[in-house]
């Protein structure tokens, strides 16, 4: 039987039509060939950014890749969170003796959660720094009269331009996920004689876009009298701060950043125990306040349970207590609001992570220097670009 050859496809046509078919699933690499879009992304994503930024180099593909690719950044993000990181600062005056004016040296150690210093770099920056807060991969140091966000991950520090006259004492620093913004809150008294509460502006930027493309809004006033003092922290979405109007009476204030609102919060009552020491946290997506007895040696852990987002409609539970005998710890170190690990530095000078998860703990080696650094913070890998231009 003749078979007619003109109804066979060559192999030729055949690989050409099987190419044109998965391209849209491949990604060429030079001197690589094609691989399937998915691996190439599994790879590269468990890589540090350090180590990412050299790759940007190698081609045009690359670059793109390792830039702008939305499913890259992201995936590239939700590891760095399994494998957070340590950062400590050491802050270096130039001598002048001039505080407000002086230039400071701002040294930036990375160590991993087993005491190994995994990177180092220093900046300069205009004045000493009075507040140091982080939010995710990023953190926002506070001078007089500037302001600076870095990403010590790709080493990038880039200055907030600032408009306003006032000085910069009450910050805070947040990530909303539905705009995939990131929100520097300034609170400022706007005179010396009047109702005593606060002006509020905020700068926004995108996690594509770096520092230079944000702009500063005014939002209103604080309706609250009272000054905040201690760390603010960020959980889904909304900034929270101790708000202080005496020497007993304590409540948190709170700024949901999508709505732009200001709300408060009652502390957990603990009448039945006395505590050295209460601080907030986010863990597991909740609010926690963190409490230590020193009578029973235990750390007892509150959530706040509730809508969040709705007014008096939140309340405070007991979900941890945590024996800690024979350690007495002195502070907690600030973590990403989803994390399931606590770390407590311990007046033993030592600094123990637990797991609320699994109920186990460890025990972190610190940096030798440990005593000439500041209080150290956790944070995870990221390539978001601080530079507007992303090198």
């Amino acid at each position: 039987m003749i078979t007619n050859q003109s109804n066979i496809p060559k192999p030729e046509k055949q690989i050409r039509r099987f190419h044109s078919h998965r391209h849209h699933n491949m990604v060429e690499f030079d001197g690589i060939g094609h691989l399937p879009r998915d691996l190439v992304i599994e790879i590269l994503t468990r890589l540090p950014s350090k180590d990412l930024c050299r790759l940007r180099c190698v081609s045009q593909s690359w670059r793109s890749l390792l830039t702008r690719d939305a499913d890259f950044m992201s995936r590239h993000v939700e590891l760095s969170k399994q494998k957070p990181l340590l950062l400590v600062r050491r802050y270096i005056s130039d001598g002048t003796g001039e505080l407000n004016n002086s230039k400071i040296t701002v040294e930036l150690t990375s160590m991993d959660l087993r005491g190994e210093v995994t990177d180092k770099f220093t900046r300069v920056i205009d004045g000493a720094v009075h507040a140091f807060v982080t939010c995710g991969p990023l953190s926002i140091l506070c001078c007089m009269f500037s302001m600076y966000v870095c990403n010590p991950s790709i080493q990038q520090v880039a200055r907030v331009p600032f408009r306003s006259n006032t000085r910069l004492y009450n910050v805070g620093f947040g990530y909303l996920p539905a705009t995939k913004e990131y929100k520097i809150v300034h609170m400022f008294c706007r005179s010396l004689v009047g109702n005593g509460k606060m002006g509020c502006e905020i700068f926004s930027f995108g996690t594509q876009t770096g520092v230079g493309s944000g702009s500063w809004r005014t939002i209103g006033d604080c309706p609250f009298s009272a000054w905040t003092d201690e760390y603010p922290v960020c959980v889904n979405g909304i900034i929270y701060w101790a708000l202080s109007s005496g020497w007993k009476d304590k409540s948190i204030l709170s700024l949901d950043l999508e709505r732009e609102e200001f709300s408060s919060i009652s502390y957990p009552t603990h009448e039945s125990k006395k505590y050295s020491f209460l601080e907030y946290i986010g863990l597991m997506g909740s609010l926690c306040v963190v409490g230590f007895s020193a009578e029973a040696s235990t750390m007892d852990i509150w959530m706040l349970k509730g809508n969040k987002k709705k007014k008096n409609n939140e309340n405070w539970s007991v979900e941890y207590s945590i024996n800690l005998y024979p350690l007495c710890p002195k502070f907690l170190i600030p973590s990403d609001d989803q994390a399931d690990e606590i770390l407590v530095h311990m007046e033993q000078k030592d600094l123990i992570c637990y797991s609320l998860k699994n109920r186990t703990s460890e025990k972190i080696e610190y940096y030798r220097a440990m005593k000439t650094y500041n209080k150290p913070c956790l944070y995870y890998d990221s390539l978001i670009p601080m530079l507007t231009n992303g090198v």
